[in-house]
């Protein structure tokens, strides 16, 4: 499997939806509808709603179902080993009969990891960023499945994070949930690096190519270029939204917007205790 065959499931799956919609009834209909209604968020999350799907679809041993339900919790933000778990539940209760499935299974995981696209669209990212944090976890795991979506739907999003105006240290950043490579600066004064300067002055900063930066404070040898979003709630600043990138010249103002739309749909997770 690679790329193209994820894409062209989805599509082939669209594509025979609408047929259907052609030829149904009302019976269909509704029933259509019940389908769609049922994962939305209610007193479980849609995350959590997802992650029930794939484990009976895995039991039931349907290919399509599994498919389905693999992309739908990994454009979710889910991490990797909460996938893996999920799998070996519905492996315990079917039985070593699911195996091929699971074989599948773990095989549309990997494509969908290893080929994030370069091309995107914001109301999709949104959508399922909306999705995530109305989810009834804390807010730290909330905000890490936001950074999960965010570097999973974009191919040059290499580390995506969320830094913390501290409670304890005055004009400090402290960093908060994380997706990529650790760093050690876990902690930033006001002013200091890309993240400091865009705390300081409370606005968007794109940096399309670190090197040139006198200002900056490496994470990686791989980091080429870096955006930051501040979050504001209340009018007042509790954080950044922070991208790395490991490409030159990636950043455009399509990126700027999500991520400050991103920032104001996760300002009250930043704010809460």
């Amino acid at each position: 499997m690679n790329d193209s065959s994820v894409h062209a499931f989805s599509q082939e799956r669209k594509r025979l939806n609408d047929l259907v919609m052609e030829y149904a009834n009302r019976d269909t209909k509704r029933f259509w509808s019940l389908d769609s209604q049922m994962y939305q968020p209610g007193a479980l999350d849609a995350t959590t709603k997802e992650l029930l799907g794939l484990v009976s679809s895995l039991v039931l041993r349907c290919d399509d179902c599994i498919r389905y339900h693999v992309e739908r919790v990994f454009q979710l933000g889910v991490a990797g080993e909460s996938f893996v778990e999920t799998m070996n539940i519905g492996l315990l209760v079917g039985g070593s009969i699911v195996i091929p499935h699971f074989r599948r299974a773990i095989d549309t995981w990997e494509n969908l990891v290893r080929y994030r696209p370069m091309q995107w669209e914001a109301p999709q990212i949104l959508s399922l960023v909306d999705q995530v944090v109305v989810g009834n976890a804390p807010a730290g795991k909330l905000l890490l499945q936001v950074c999960e979506v965010l570097r999973r739907m974009v191919g040059y999003y290499d580390w995506v994070g969320f830094y913390i105006v501290s409670e304890k240290e005055q004009r400090t950043l402290e960093l908060g949930p994380f997706v990529g490579k650790p760093t050690e600066h876990v902690k930033i004064s006001f002013g200091e690096g890309i993240c400091g300067q865009a705390a300081e002055q409370q606005a968007t900063f794109i940096v399309q190519d670190v090197s040139k930066e006198t200002n900056y404070l490496s994470c990686s040898a791989d980091v080429r270029s870096e955006i930051l979003a501040p979050v504001f709630f209340q009018e007042q600043l509790v954080g950044e939204l922070d991208i790395d990138s490991h490409s030159l010249e990636p950043f455009g103002d399509k990126d700027q917007k999500l991520l400050e739309a991103v920032a104001q749909r996760t300002a009250f997770l930043l704010a809460t205790p």
